[in-house]
């Protein structure tokens, strides 16, 4: 009788088969997850924005006074007409071209556009939306902000 001995496991070929198919799958799907990533946290900067701009408004209707909220490069700067600096915010992925937005003392921007790049592609935001509707109970009616 011939004393065999069976071996269990796969060969280096077969390992190394493997390893190539998943390096081309890796190489196919790894881009566009990584694309998606940054493109979400692009978008999440634009929502800050437009949160920025919203508590902006409320801030200077709250405290009676104008406020202007500066956009340079990648920064941010909201602060009152005295230069009193309330906030200061750096952007990864957006980038905007000088530019101002002064809130007046009812919470109202003196403009209803935004000019800025998204991951290097020009965009311009509306924020009309975000003052859409300004109600004001004194006069008994709704007036419409743009």
């Amino acid at each position: 009788m011939i004393n065999r001995q069976e071996f269990a496991g796969y060969t280096l070929i077969e390992l190394m088969v493997v390893i190539a198919i998943m390096m081309t799958m890796l190489g196919l799907v790894g881009g566009g997850v990584i694309d998606g990533v940054a493109r979400s946290q692009a978008q999440t900067e634009v929502v800050s924005v437009y949160s920025l701009i919203k508590k902006s408004g409320a801030r200077a209707f709250s405290n009676g006074q104008t406020m202007v909220l500066s956009l340079n490069d990648n920064r941010a700067v909201l602060s009152t007409k005295s230069n009193l600096v309330l906030a200061d915010i750096t952007f990864e992925y957006l980038h905007f071209d000088n530019q101002k937005i002064i809130f007046r003392r009812n919470g109202l921007p003196h403009r209803f556009d935004l000019y800025l790049s998204v991951r290097g592609k020009p965009r311009e935001l509306d924020l009309g939306p975000l003052f859409k509707r300004v109600s004001l109970s004194v006069l008994g009616a709704d007036y419409y902000a743009a």
